[in-house]
């Protein structure tokens, strides 16, 4: 259960306005009305349509050079922007931080790093988000080193305004958390695209087929919430019939096989752009 009470009168700014961050705010926001909070959202972005889009939601909107003004009085300082241009930013943000918490979205930069580009700033905690995020179906994984309790305590609920969080011991297994939720919404929408060209190869009509396949991929997602997959499967698959057939044909591709070594490859991708972007 989501504590949001931690961010009553709290002030929570961006710093970049692209979609990650659109879908965490719009979650606060959804939060902020549910729980009665006063919570206040300001956001820094160069792009005109994206300001006036958030100040539309009632969302303090301002240009990048008008960042410090919304960093100063910020209790939360998330850093949205890509990580190529996060050393760029972050000597923008650096002399404006005092005691906020510091909560970075960016894919690969390792706390340190950022420590680092912060000005060895401390009180940072680094999150894995992913794109569900954007209908409050978020899976996000979080580690911080040196933060407190309480600002623990603002980041998981930063997060949980938008999906579920888990903590991780160790920032290697961020990389875990990557190919097992930041990346695989797209691994979930590769087997859609075919079981949906498929259907309509059978004869289904598209806009029938697709129904048909997200209804059962998330009718298949509810169950799983409380139950054992491997069970699960047992139980949809009578012998000798419809679903064992499909299970065998995929047992005979290799196709658990082929998801694992996926799923390495993202991992170690992940890592590989970490110690990349670290050297930059």
């Amino acid at each position: 259960m989501a504590n949001f009470e931690v961010l009553n009168g709290k002030t929570i700014s961006f710093i970049g306005g692209g979609n990650m961050a659109r879908a965490i705010i719009d979650g606060l926001l959804k939060a902020k009305q549910d729980n009665k909070l006063d919570l206040c959202l300001c956001v820094s972005d160069n792009n005109e349509d994206k300001r006036h889009a958030f100040a539309s939601k009632g969302v303090e909107a301002v240009t990048p050079d008008k960042s410090p003004s919304i960093i100063s009085k910020a209790d939360v300082v998330v850093l949205a922007v890509k990580p190529q241009v996060m050393r760029q930013v972050a000597t923008t943000v650096a002399p404006y931080l005092t005691n906020q918490l510091v909560l970075s979205v960016a894919a690969g930069l390792s706390v340190a790093t950022l420590s680092q580009m912060l000005g060895d700033y401390q009180q940072i905690v680094r999150c894995m988000p992913n794109l569900p995020a954007s209908k409050g179906f978020g899976a996000s994984g979080l580690f911080a080193d040196n933060a407190s309790e309480k600002d623990r305590a603002m980041a998981q609920a930063v997060m949980q305004a938008s999906g579920m969080v888990s903590w991780v011991t160790d920032e290697a297994l961020l990389h875990a958390v990557t190919a097992v939720a930041g990346s695989a919404p797209a691994y979930f929408f590769y087997v859609l695209e075919h079981m949906i060209d498929k259907a309509v190869q059978m004869g289904l009509e598209r806009a029938d087929a697709q129904a048909l396949a997200v209804q059962s991929m998330q009718g298949a997602a509810v169950l799983a919430q409380d139950n054992n997959p491997a069970v699960l499967r047992e139980q949809v698959t009578s012998k000798g019939g419809t679903t064992a057939a499909a299970l065998a044909s995929l047992y005979e591709h290799k196709v658990g096989e082929a998801f694992a070594e996926a799923m390495q490859a993202c991992s170690d991708r992940s890592a590989e752009l970490g110690h990349m972007l670290s050297q930059s």
